[in-house]
């Protein structure tokens, strides 16, 4: 049940069968000399590669704002398709840096829209910022703990969902990674669910 729980969290968040921490733990080292300022400069972007992904027919887009009191909001939303059919759903996450200037956040997330009507608790979710340019993508990687479970995945955001994937390329290959092996989003999919969201708004 836990695992279930796990699996529609990250589901929710980019459409991802996130795996299990071998060390059971939520940590990633964040980027040297983060800078949060400009970071949240920031404050939209898409999901296009999952580390941990399976389903390509995912669209998901991720709204960011420091308020002035500190807190950080963060809007995840987006469409995926589940034997042929597509459903939408909102999560809202808000939370502080865990450690100050380090890149590292940690949230408390609850889901607000659903078209598959799912049950789901609130949750904690950690985060931890591996790389970005501060323009034009991120890396993030991203843990909930269930119960004694750390469940994780790592997760490119980029400005331009068209954008090009050479500099994340290069940059996750400084981290020992290989976008090759990311499940990344299906384009033309995507293109459709805006093509249908447009039409739904004309009428």
């Amino acid at each position: 049940m836990k695992m279930l729980i796990a699996v529609i969290i990250f589901g929710i968040l980019a459409y991802a069968f996130a795996e299990v921490s071998p060390e059971n733990k939520c940590h990633h080292e964040a980027m040297e000399n983060f800078d949060s300022e400009r970071y949240f400069g920031i404050t939209h972007a898409y999901v296009t590669h999952s580390k941990n992904g399976r389903n390509r027919k995912f669209c998901r887009e991720m709204t960011t704002k420091k308020q002035s009191d500190g807190t950080i909001v963060t809007t995840a939303e987006g469409y995926d398709e589940v034997k042929e059919t597509s459903y939408y759903s909102k999560v809202y996450c808000s939370g502080t840096a865990k450690n100050v200037g380090q890149g590292e956040f940690t949230f408390d997330c609850h889901l607000l829209e659903d078209e598959r009507k799912r049950s789901l608790p609130n949750y904690e979710l950690y985060t931890s910022v591996i790389y970005t340019d501060y323009v034009k993508y991120a890396i993030l990687y991203r843990c909930t703990m269930i119960g004694p479970i750390a469940v994780e995945d790592i997760l490119v955001l980029q400005t331009d969902k068209n954008g090009d994937n050479d500099k994340v390329k290069k940059s996750l290959e400084g981290k020992g990674m290989d976008l090759a092996t990311f499940t990344s989003r299906n384009k033309e999919y995507c293109d459709r669910i805006e093509n249908e969201k447009k039409k739904e708004e004309g009428k």
